[in-house]
């Protein structure tokens, strides 16, 4: 982050020459046209007059004293003239420089406000790491991971906040931490069949990967409130595969390949996973042999 704003802070230093010398000296320029179009104005004004004079004399309207005077007098004007010619002649300067230190404080000030408004000041942090998945975050920074703990602690009825802190415990395969924010999710949200098989997900990962007990419990939750749950269905074939119920295996997973579209790359592995279930079934019911179960398995 200290990085970007150095970034910025050099273009910004870039940037202000292109927008202010053009300014500051074009005051000068617009101070020296001034004065030399007013000069060149009031020398032709002089030029001209003196040549009235001049003409006046030799038609005879104007004596030799009325010339010379008329010529004093004209003398005199152009003195006065080369006197007022100085900084005071110059207006647009002190405008144009003033615009240009303006210019030079306000645009920092304006560009770093309007990226504080707009921006998002947290894009180049190295400690905020997260990835999308559906409609929240997964966050991956430890110090973020703490952060959200402690805005939790604070504010322990924020659903999001619990499911960002669940689903990045899961990924980072801090399970007992998982379990710990699932249990008070589904508090706050106890009719979210998709929370529930998560739940059932991480507290089996944090028990040796045993779905029996809590997590069966969680996943018959699920299902009670989406019975077409894809994840709940194939959890559930397993919970059920682990006790023996093989009868409940087939059901689960029957379904779930009724609802995996056909070109679902697991189609097979939950077919085979039925096969299964129903070798054992028929040896629990003592319909095959365990030497034939044995032979049929290595065939296929």
């Amino acid at each position: 982050m200290t990085l970007f704003w150095i970034t910025c802070a050099a273009l910004l230093m870039i940037a202000l020459p292109f927008v202010v010398l053009p300014l500051w000296r074009g005051s000068n320029n617009a101070g020296n046209n001034f004065v030399i179009q007013r000069d060149d104005a009031n020398l032709e004004i002089l030029r001209d007059q003196s040549t009235e004079l001049e003409a006046d004399l030799r038609d005879g309207l104007l004596t030799q004293d009325a010339y010379e005077q008329g010529k004093h007098e004209l003398q005199a004007r152009l003195l006065d003239e080369v006197k007022v010619t100085g900084p005071a002649a110059r207006p647009p300067r002190r405008s144009s420089k003033t615009m240009a230190i303006v210019l030079a404080i306000l645009l920092p000030l304006f560009s770093v406000s309007l990226y504080l408004a707009i921006g998002n000041t947290k894009a180049l942090s190295p400690q905020e790491q997260h990835t999308e998945i559906g409609d929240f975050s997964i966050i991956s920074s430890e110090a973020k991971l703490k952060e959200l703990e402690k805005k939790l602690e604070q504010q322990p009825k924020n659903p999001d906040g619990w499911v960002v802190l669940a689903r990045s415990y899961g990924e980072l395969k801090r399970y007992s931490d998982a379990v710990r924010a699932y249990g008070e999710l589904v508090k706050l949200v106890p009719d979210e069949a998709q929370i529930w098989t998560n739940y059932a997900d991480v507290y089996a990962m944090s028990n040796n990967q045993s779905l029996l007990g809590e997590p069966t419990k969680f996943l018959n939750k699920a299902l009670e409130l989406d019975g077409n749950n894809a994840m709940a269905l194939a959890l559930s074939g397993s919970a059920a595969m682990e006790r023996g119920d093989y009868a409940a295996a087939i059901t689960h997973w029957t379904k779930l390949v009724d609802l995996l579209p056909p070109d679902n790359p697991e189609l097979q592995m939950i077919r085979d996973g039925i096969q299964q279930a129903r070798q054992f079934l028929a040896m629990q019911k003592g319909r095959t042999r365990p030497a034939e179960l044995d032979k049929r398995a290595k065939r296929e």
